[in-house]
């Protein structure tokens, strides 16, 4: 039996038979006894699939996608396909990736390079030290270094340095340590040195005992090192009121010894320093030890030589020289036997509790001429 469809009206016609397994043909395609479909494309052509967004064609190498499907796949979904393309791909990453990291490298050596090169203008080169701080803390770091590898030497060679009072020195004064490693070489120094400092009255010059520019002299009991503290502090007085160098602390150990002026409790008798004093053109002036002599006296042009007890400032009685007064009171003293008393000022009250004698020092007025 026929009857017409909606297929009917868009101006097509199908005829069905109205029973199972008989062929039913329409305008679109035909359907077999066995239930399958074929569907015939507008314009004679068939395909088992029709997509008007993906549409696939088969080839000798199978299925393609149509261009709508390339954008949508991309590069990767071809090289997947495509083994030389794969292998092209990884090749050009690799080669991108090895362009950044030897661009960074680059850049960091030339960093690097201009780093060191500026450390090494601004300082002596030291392979110990990273030549990326500053040239400041370079040197720091190098004198620590340098005074560990003294230390060792000193503690490997302690039988050449003898005397323990040297081994306690370097203990106890990290700047005298390269002086008593001079005693760990074979060939220990023995004399002294030009002074080579420049010098300029009102200027007094920090000097210690164990400046390796006379340290090894022997002065009574032992090496100046040790036992210089009188010689030490005459010569800086010497050097600031005077402005000249040619009493050195050598050079006043070598009149004390010849002139009977050692002394085996203050290394120097305070005859001989008050003595030498005025025969170099020095006006002295004895003083009790007090706060207010000190500081009434401590004047511009004024020094002050201080007889210090033991185990006072330090453990062991000897000289040093007070060289200038601070607006808050306080006192500046130079002692030669101890850089960390020298490094910062001090109560007047503190000083003198500590010390025997006081002697004030400045140039004596200069004697006029009869023909004057």
């Amino acid at each position: 039996m026929a009857y017409s469809t909606p297929d009917d009206q868009r101006g097509g016609s199908r005829r069905y038979t109205g029973r199972a397994g008989e062929s039913r043909i329409s305008n679109t395609g035909t359907i077999t006894s066995s239930g399958t479909r074929r569907v015939q494309a507008r314009g004679g052509s068939s395909s088992q699939y029709r997509n008007s967004k993906n549409r696939r064609s088969r080839g000798k190498s199978g299925y393609q996608l149509n261009s709508r499907g390339r954008r949508r796949g991309g590069l990767i979904n071809q090289a997947m396909g495509d083994p030389r393309l794969l292998i092209m791909l990884i090749v050009g990453v690799a080669l991108l990736i090895a362009l950044i990291i030897g661009g960074t490298m680059l850049i960091r050596g030339c960093v690097n390079e201009r780093a060191a090169k500026k450390a090494a203008e601004s300082q002596d080169t030291d392979t110990r030290v990273s030549l990326t701080i500053s040239a400041d803390m370079a040197k720091e770091f190098s004198t620590v270094l340098d005074r560990n590898d003294l230390f060792a030497k000193i503690a490997l060679n302690a039988d050449a340095v003898g005397d323990t009072r040297l081994l306690e020195l370097a203990l106890r004064e990290p700047d005298a340590i390269a002086y008593v490693a001079g005693y760990a070489e074979k060939n220990a120094p023995k004399g002294a040195s030009a002074y080579g400092d420049s010098a300029s009255k009102g200027y007094y010059p920090k000097l210690f005992t164990w400046d390796t520019r006379w340290g090894y002299v022997t002065y009574g009991d032992g090496p100046m090192g040790l036992t210089g503290s009188g010689p030490t502090a005459l010569s800086m007085a010497y050097i600031g009121l005077t402005g000249k160098t040619d009493q050195t602390p050598d050079a006043l150990a070598k009149k004390a010894t010849e002139n009977e002026g050692i002394d085996k409790v203050y290394d120097t008798t305070p005859e001989f320093m008050v003595n030498t004093a005025e025969e170099l053109g020095l006006e002295v002036e004895e003083l009790s030890a007090s706060s207010e002599n000190m500081s009434e006296n401590l004047q511009s042009g004024t020094a002050i030589l201080v007889q210090l007890r033991e185990r006072s400032l330090t453990d062991e009685a000897h000289w040093a020289l007070a060289v200038g007064r601070n607006l808050d009171g306080s006192i500046n003293l130079y002692d030669p036997t101890s850089s960390a008393v020298s490094e910062h000022p001090w109560d007047p009250n503190t000083i003198a509790s500590g010390a025997d004698v006081f002697y004030a020092l400045k140039l004596a007025p200069v004697e006029e001429s009869e023909g004057e």
